[in-house]
C-alpha cells in the first residue's frame, strides 16, 4: 500500500500542498482529481522523490520513503508517467526502455517480458526512434 500522510510541499515561499493524505491500496484503483493548479502533479513529484516534502510522510509497503532519492524509490516500484510522455525522441524504443538500467547490476539489465506482454507493439519497434512513434505508442513506451 502507498500512503501519504499530512503532506506539505513548498516551492520557495509558495505552498503547493497543505496537509494532504492519500492511501492507494494494492489491487485497487486510486484516482487524484482536481482542477488546474491544485497540486496533483506536485503530489506525484513528492511521491516519486522529485521534490521533497516540507512535512508529512510517504510510505510504500511499510517502508518510509522520505529522504530516499528518486532512483531508490523506483527500485521499490514507484514510478510516474507524466501527461507529456517525456520520452527521448532521438533514442530507439530499446534505448528508451534501457534508460532505467543505471541503478541495476549488469545481470539485472534486461527489459522485462511483462512490458511486451502489456504493449506487444513495442517489441516489433525496438529499433525505431521514439519520436517516430504515434502518440499512443509513445505513451506505451513512457509507461514501459
Amino acid at each position: 500500500m502507498l500512503t501519504v500522510e499530512n503532506a506539505n510541499l513548498h516551492y520557495g515561499a509558495a505552498q503547493a500542498l497543505r496537509g494532504i493524505s492519500v492511501k492507494a491500496e494494492m489491487g485497487k484503483i486510486t484516482c487524484v482529481l482536481g482542477r488546474n493548479g491544485v497540486g496533483k502533479s506536485s503530489l506525484l513529484r513528492a511521491i516519486t522523490g522529485q521534490h521533497p516534502l516540507s512535512a508529512g510522510t510517504v510510505t510504500f509497503n511499510d517502508t518510509k520513503l522520505n529522504g530516499l532519492p528518486p532512483f531508490a524509490r523506483a527500485k521499490q516500484g514507484i514510478g510516474y508517467v507524466p501527461q507529456g510522455r517525456e520520452i527521448f525522441p532521438l533514442l530507439t524504443v530499446k534505448e528508451n526502455l534501457e534508460t532505467g538500467f543505471a541503478p541495476l547490476g549488469r545481470r539485472d539489465r534486461n527489459i522485462p517480458d511483462d512490458i511486451f506482454s502489456l504493449f506487444p507493439v513495442l517489441k516489433s519497434m525496438l529499433s525505431r526512434r521514439g519520436g517516430d512513434l504515434s502518440g499512443g505508442q509513445q505513451q506505451q513506451l513512457a509507461i514501459g
